[in-house]
């Protein structure tokens, strides 16, 4: 979806990570993803403009589980604070939260520490 690469667009310019991010699944190495989550209902005004909650997920993998952890913690730190800077076609993203703090998933068979945290963003398009 276009709001997920204008989101990685915005932590990659604003965030040094060592790695690029994914969207959809983890690498196989040392890698981050980003993919959307089942979320809720859209809501309408009057006026025809609708506010569309996106749900999504961010992860981090590393074989070093404290640059795993730190990595997604920046990047919350940076999301729950975003403003509505983050547009695209025919939307303006009015709000960024964490729902879910970032959190231990799995150490793979590889050796690779997974942890994952849950973001709420509402998109406002208008008519």
């Amino acid at each position: 979806m276009n709001f997920l690469d204008k989101l990685v667009d915005h932590i990659e310019s604003s965030l040094t990570l060592y790695s690029l991010i994914r969207v959809g699944m983890l690498g196989t190495g040392n890698s981050i993803a980003i993919r959307p989550t089942p979320g809720s209902m859209p809501s309408g005004y009057l006026n025809g403009d609708r506010l569309r909650p996106f749900s999504f997920q961010v992860l981090t993998q590393h074989t070093d589980p404290q640059i795993a952890y730190y990595a997604l913690e920046e990047i919350a730190d940076l999301l729950d604070a975003t403003d509505a800077s983050i547009s695209g076609e025919g939307y303006v993203m009015v709000r960024c939260e964490l729902y879910t703090a970032p959190n231990f998933v799995e150490v793979t068979d590889q050796g690779l520490h997974i942890y994952t945290a849950l973001f709420e963003a509402e998109l406002l398009k208008e008519v």
